[in-house]
């Protein structure tokens, strides 16, 4: 098994690779890009709301029960097409709802850390994580569109580090099985 990850050292490279260019992705990633996004989303909601709708049809013909799958594949359709039709208003209204679930989340785990009878070694990290959340939370409700622009940038330096890592470890890894192996270069075995 420590043999074959050794060989397999260019699949890290790659990974870094991807990783790389992800991140330089997300860093160019901008408020219009998201928007757009959410009109693709909402073009592949509409198109499942449209099989559920036609699968709800076909229960209708055939006498079975769709009355669920009929208020779903039209509830489907509304959401897609309010997404492709108000895209700012669909990507402000989904960040404001991940903005109060964050608050209340963070409140959540600060109930617990106050709850906490034990010494616990982690109870900073569980403020630390609680306080930013809560932190997190208001940022996306009082400014959506900045908020996530942020994150995703700092997403995107984490992935361009990540990568670098990954690239970095795969060499390191090609280097450990030449030696390992007991294989020296030909340049070296013409030396001796």
């Amino acid at each position: 098994m420590e043999q074959k990850s050794k060989k397999n050292w260019w699949f890290l490279l790659i990974n870094g690779l991807i990783a790389i260019l992800f991140g330089i992705f997300l860093l160019f990633f901008d408020t219009d890009m998201i928007k757009a996004l959410m009109v693709y989303i909402g073009i592949g909601v509409a198109v499942v709301g449209v099989f559920l709708l036609l699968a709800a049809i076909r229960n209708i013909k055939a006498d079975k029960h769709a009355g669920m799958l009929l208020f779903e594949s039209i509830l489907t359709l509304v959401i897609g097409l309010i997404l492709v039709l108000f895209p700012s208003f669909s990507l402000k209204f989904f960040l404001i709802i991940i903005g109060v679930w964050a608050v209340i989340l963070g409140i959540v785990q600060l109930a617990i850390l106050i709850n906490i009878k034990e010494k616990i070694a982690s109870k900073n990290i569980l403020l630390f994580n609680g306080l930013l959340t809560i932190v997190l939370g208001v940022m996306l409700f009082f400014d959506p569109i900045t908020t996530i622009g942020f994150l995703l940038k700092i997403l995107g330096a984490f992935a361009i580090i990540f990568g670098i890592l990954m690239i970095y470890f795969g060499f390191v890894l090609k280097t450990i099985k030449v030696v390992i192996e007991g294989t020296l270069p030909d340049s070296e075995k013409k030396e001796e």
